[in-house]
């Protein structure tokens, strides 16, 4: 082959290559303004607006975005509302499909009015709303409540929530309410059975006391999430001022046929939810309103926190103790079908408080994985553990078990024919957590995998020093110990390579 003919072989090689890569090379300036405007929508607010910079083409693009996210700072308060004001009169509101709004409202609930009215429009899809120091009531968009296309709505307000003559929400299906108070039964009522679609319901630290009973129900609700309070009975609730800020409380109430009592006579609400389709229930603070489970039996996973009774509990009155283990006790029996099941350490602690409760424990004949979570697992008491462990013979996955062989008389059911899966988490290496674990492993006869996590420091008992844990020895000490099962394995999370 002739130089020339090579030469211009390689000049042809390389134009095809110019080409191909000509073809394949995507100019981000080629893009439609829409499909830009798509894309500046998935950043933050400003930086969306901050593309306005690029070029002449781009400086009106982001007047087009479909998402806006506004929260505001402690820092720089007049600077964001100024900043919310202006985006207001330039931007395209009715393109806007989901919406976030965050700030503290104060004295300034008429130009926090102005902005809601503006902002949330029709076509909304998503919506996000945390209005925090209400001074006077909020006006939300007259036909915010029949939005035909919103499908996720929160809105955290510790106000009362004034709410229309007509609610249909067609399409929503996750809503989230946070310090909410509720005017009265009748306006909850129309809230939540405007809401047909609904397939997510999360309510925290609601306050039902002007509510003496609701019902909330869906046929496609799967998720239930309720965190409470718990509150007084000389507070207020009419007053513009409330904050309605408090901790974790929820079911306690005059005394019924479940035993569930009133939490020392205050007012409480019956609330009933659910629906045939419920696959989770999550329920966490101190019992102070009266719950019933729609068709309990469908429940999958469940997780029951009652909150730490240290800064609520009084020395002189267990009387709301005993009503709580009555609720925890009520509560298992309605959640005896569930698969999954979590509960923390405070929840078996007022679950004995009353002796005759832990022989009143259903037999959870479908449970299969178990967690407990405690956080100084040497205090526990383990009465309620281990009757818990006794009504189980399907369980297949558990957290943490006791320390006493002599207490675990007879052995668990679940032990010999189907735990599979045991983890235990912050073991401080003392000689009654190794003695704990060495009892585990002789006796669980169908272990597949024991999990082990270390914490690095304890406390000396003697002096309150922090002392490291040799984590290396620990688990060396651990796979000396004899199995059960030939089939175990030893999973040392953290150990030293």
């Amino acid at each position: 082959m002739s130089m020339n003919s090579l030469v211009n072989e390689k000049k042809l090689k390389r134009h095809h290559m110019e080409e191909k890569n000509d073809e394949s090379d995507i100019n981000i300036y080629d893009l439609p303004d829409h499909v830009l405007a798509l894309i500046i929508s998935f950043l933050p607010t400003k930086e969306a607006i901050r593309t306005s910079l690029v070029s002449k083409r781009w400086q009106h693009l982001w007047k087009d975005i479909s998402k806006i996210d506004l929260k505001e700072e402690y820092r720089g308060i007049q600077l964001f509302r100024e900043f919310v004001s202006k985006l207001l009169v330039v931007s395209d509101c009715l393109n806007i499909t989901k919406f976030s709004f965050s700030c503290y409202v104060r004295e300034n609930a008429t130009k926090v009015n102005e902005w809601l009215c503006g902002f949330i429009n029709p076509g909304i899809e998503e919506l996000s709303l945390d209005l925090e120091l209400i001074e006077k009531p909020l006006v939300f968009p007259h036909h915010l409540f029949t939005f035909a296309r919103l499908t996720k709505f929160h809105l955290n307000m510790d106000h009362i929530l004034d709410l229309p003559s007509s609610i249909f929400l067609p399409s929503l299906r996750s809503l989230s309410l946070k310090n909410i108070i509720f005017p009265d039964g009748s306006s909850a009522d129309r809230l939540f059975s405007g809401c047909p679609s609904l397939e997510e319901l999360t309510l925290i630290y609601c306050n039902w006391m002007n509510v003496e009973a609701i019902t909330i129900s869906s046929p496609l609700l799967q998720k239930v999430v309720i965190r409470d309070y718990k509150y007084d009975d000389d507070d207020d609730y009419d007053d513009d001022d409330d904050d309605g800020s408090d901790y974790q409380s929820d079911e306690e109430d005059e005394e019924d046929d479940d035993g569930i009592g009133s939490q020392n006579g205050s007012k409480c609400c019956e609330i009933v939810v659910g629906g045939t389709n419920l696959k989770s229930f999550s329920y966490g603070g101190f019992p102070g309103n009266d719950y019933s489970l729609l068709s309990s039996n469908s429940v999958i996973e469940a997780t029951i926190n009652i909150d730490s009774p240290h800064d609520w509990f009084d020395d002189n009155d267990w009387e709301p103790l005993k009503d709580a283990g009555c609720f925890v006790s009520s509560l298992l029996e309605k959640l005896s079908c569930v698969e999954r099941l979590r509960i923390t350490e405070t929840t078996f602690w007022v679950l004995r408080i009353r002796e005759s409760l832990l022989w009143d424990v259903p037999v959870f004949s479908n449970l299969v994985e178990f967690r407990l979570f405690s956080d100084s697992p040497s205090e526990l008491s383990y009465e309620p553990l281990l009757e818990m462990l006794k009504k189980t013979p399907c369980l297949q996955n558990g957290v943490y078990m006791p320390i006493d062989r002599a207490n675990m008389d007879p052995l668990p059911m679940c032990f010999k024919t189907h735990l599979k899966t045991i983890r235990i988490r912050d073991c401080r290496g003392l000689e009654e957590d190794l003695h704990g674990i060495k009892i585990l492993l002789q006796s669980a006869m169908v272990l597949k995998t024991l999990h082990v996590r270390c914490r690095l420091y304890t406390l000396d008992k003697y002096s309150g020093t922090k002392k490291e844990v040799n984590t290396t020895e620990v688990y060396e000490k651990i796979a000396k110990f004899p199995r059960a099962s030939v089939d175990c394995e030893l999973d040392l999370l953290g150990k030293a390579p």
